[in-house]
């Protein structure tokens, strides 16, 4: 870990100046996704249904990639739990659209968001969060 931290804080000023674009662009990659799967729910939107549960997910993991990617170019305090939250956001979206999907085109697309994109971008949030934790003790001063 003492390498992982050393190589962090060596590029530090150019993640820092890119990731929260990255994170931006991620959040607003799920927006037409987001659509979609509220069109999908055909009527029910509003009603208890769990399809509805899987639209608010994904709204809330675009808000809190948004908050990430604010807190990151502040180098700020609470970046260290707001990543974690995040991680742990995408890492149960990739359990339960892995648990649900049916076999298949749907299980196919459910492990390519799962393996390529949800669990590669929360272990870089679980990064992030351990990175961060400096940050907060900073404050304290």
């Amino acid at each position: 870990m003492p390498q992982l931290r050393s190589t962090l804080d060596r590029y530090e000023s150019t993640w820092r100046r890119w990731l929260p674009r990255v994170l931006c662009l991620a959040a607003v990659l799920l927006m037409p996704w987001i659509v979609t799967l509220g069109l999908t729910v055909q009527g029910h939107f509003g009603k208890r249904n769990l399809s509805n549960a899987w639209v608010w997910l994904d709204v809330l993991e675009a808000a809190a990639l948004l908050l990430l990617a604010a807190l990151v170019a502040r180098r700020h305090r609470s970046t260290s739990p707001i990543a974690s939250a995040t991680a742990v956001l995408l890492g149960m979206d990739a359990f339960f659209d892995l648990w649900s999907a049916h076999r298949g085109q749907a299980f196919e697309i459910a492990e390519l968001m799962a393996y390529c994109a949800e669990l590669p971008s929360a272990a870089l949030l679980a990064v992030l969060s351990w990175y961060s934790l400096d940050w907060a003790a900073a404050h304290r001063g």
